[in-house]
């Protein structure tokens, strides 16, 4: 305990290090963290920013330790949270690591994602929708019973019906966040036929009531069409990382709690 105490003591607040609280460093490069990318307004003087987020470094730092000092960090919902942020972080790292890999688009590229896409560029519609939605059942056969209701009443009775609660309201969709296939399927429906979208565990029926335009200026067209390809091609990177790791991984689960298999996907015995 003495040798411990000691080594606190030689820290000392110089060079890299711009404080030390209770024998834990806080550095420079931890400030600028703090500080992140905010761009300070010109004439501010940098040094009193720097120090402003110092301060708040070292009150969370001493709270933190006071949390020790309570055991709070043994506490099972602890654990727990620490592990989600630690995964959380490591996947946002892989994120960033793999947007700087990502090659610049070309102009033929951009005309052409530009072209394929005009409900997200000079078709963009605000779409009214008369909207369901809830939790996924563990059974998704359940949904199969909606293909026979053909109108957002025959949808909520039958739902009650399946004892399923659900929550609706009148919402706007954005052209562009649907995308072009999905928008043809809606509008190849009959009119009021609910559209269903089951999609990260919540399903959502829906019928469009109206709709206005809402073309993308030409000038923003070309950077939205170059941000959208970078997005699509950072998707493709993650989900190829994640079946290569998926592949390679022993996965065991308890009875209830596999997921259900995909369509053509054999299951194993």
């Amino acid at each position: 305990m003495i040798a411990l105490s000691l080594s606190a003591c030689d820290k000392e607040a110089t060079g890299q290090v711009a404080a030390v609280v209770n024998g834990e460093e806080i550095t420079l490069q931890e400030i600028n963290a703090e500080l992140g990318s905010a761009a300070i307004p010109e004439g501010v003087d940098k040094k009193l920013v720097q120090q402003a987020a110092l301060q708040r470094i070292v009150e969370r730092r001493l709270l933190a330790q006071a949390a020790r000092d309570d055991e709070l960090d043994k506490t099972p919902d602890y654990l727990l949270r620490e592990r989600q942020l630690r995964d959380a972080l490591l996947v946002q790292l892989m994120g960033q690591r793999a947007e700087r890999a990502l090659k610049v688009p070309g102009e033929q590229e951009i005309d052409k994602f530009i072209a394929d896409n005009p409900v997200m560029f000079a078709e963009r519609k605000i779409l009214a929708v008369d909207r369901i939605q809830f939790a996924m059942p563990k059974n998704v056969d359940q949904l199969k019973a909606l293909e026979n209701d053909h109108s957002m009443e025959a949808v909520a009775a039958r739902l009650k019906q399946m004892g399923i609660e659900f929550r609706r309201d009148a919402t706007q969709i954005d052209s562009a966040a649907l995308g072009q296939q999905r928008l043809q399927q809606i509008r190849a429906l009959p009119a009021g036929e609910p559209f269903v979208v089951p999609e990260n565990g919540v399903v959502t029926v829906g019928v469009v009531t109206g709709e206005r335009a809402e073309p993308v200026p030409a000038a923003n067209a070309r950077p939205m069409a170059v941000q959208a390809i970078r997005n699509k091609q950072m998707s493709e990177t993650m989900q190829q990382r994640l079946k290569q790791s998926r592949t390679s991984a022993e996965i065991q689960y308890q009875p209830g709690f596999a997921p259900a298999p995909e369509k053509g996907t054999p299951t194993k015995k």
